[in-house]
């Protein structure tokens, strides 16, 4: 999921001020939308994500776990609420068909760029959202 609303906000052209790399010279803004911007990023940032993923999924949300109850409770913000029985399981089925469909639309969106060579703000703009040119 967060890769779907990471694409969405970069899409939108909503990036952080300042720089990516001060020694480089490089600024979030420089960063192109899609996957051209994995390949603006340099060795080092990539290399910080990967191992902040890595310690995110061994550290914090354990890849063993499967249940996928983290014990974070549900509900409002700053308000716990921790269910039970099949309350819980619908919840629990719920948040993991989420996770399936934001899978599914981040993969999607990378596919129509590689057969588009558009990024998904692109196609939209263009009407392009099939992948054969805008409906006539």
């Amino acid at each position: 999921m967060m890769a779907v609303v990471g694409m969405l906000v970069h899409n939108a052209d909503i990036e952080f001020p300042g720089y990516l790399s001060k020694e480089q010279g490089i600024r979030f803004a420089d960063i192109p939308n899609g996957m051209n911007g994995l390949f603006s990023v340099p060795l080092a940032g990539l290399t910080q994500i990967f191992f902040f993923m890595g310690f995110l999924e061994l550290a914090v949300w354990p890849a063993s776990n499967y249940s996928g109850d983290y014990n974070l409770g549900y509900g409002r913000p700053f308000v716990p609420n921790f269910l039970d029985g099949d309350e819980l399981k619908r919840k629990l089925d719920i948040e993991i068909n989420q996770g399936r469909a934001a899978m599914l639309g981040i993969f999607g969106a990378m596919v129509g760029e590689a057969v588009t060579g558009q990024t998904l703000a692109e196609q939209v703009a263009s009407g392009n959202m099939i992948g054969y040119g805008p409906p006539s």
